[in-house]
């Protein structure tokens, strides 16, 4: 399946991210909001102090999605992100 590479932007106050199998969902109240396949993600950009489950922070660098954690304001916060490709000391050599 080719990668759409779409954000998902969570803009609603109050709200915290959680994983259901290859889904995130989106909680406020312990109810649920919302709810969207992991996979049709690049990044995932919450505006939200309530943060996001460490599951769906580990499948997220698995799956090199970069989860971003801005406040209600949208000054940064957190980025997670997965493992960088490349190689220093080759781009050092290179450089040099």
């Amino acid at each position: 399946m080719k990668p759409l590479l779409n954000t998902l932007f969570v803009t609603t106050d109050g709200v915290y991210l959680s994983l259901d199998g290859e889904n995130i969902v989106v909680l406020k109240d312990q109810a649920a909001l919302a709810r969207f396949p992991l996979h049709n993600f690049e990044q995932i950009t919450t505006f939200s102090y309530l943060g996001a489950s460490p599951a769906l922070m580990k499948k997220c660098a698995d799956m090199n999605i970069a989860l971003n954690f801005m406040s209600p304001q949208g000054r940064f916060q957190a980025r997670v992100i997965g493992k960088s490709n490349g190689n220093v000391l080759l781009r050092k050599e290179q450089y040099r």
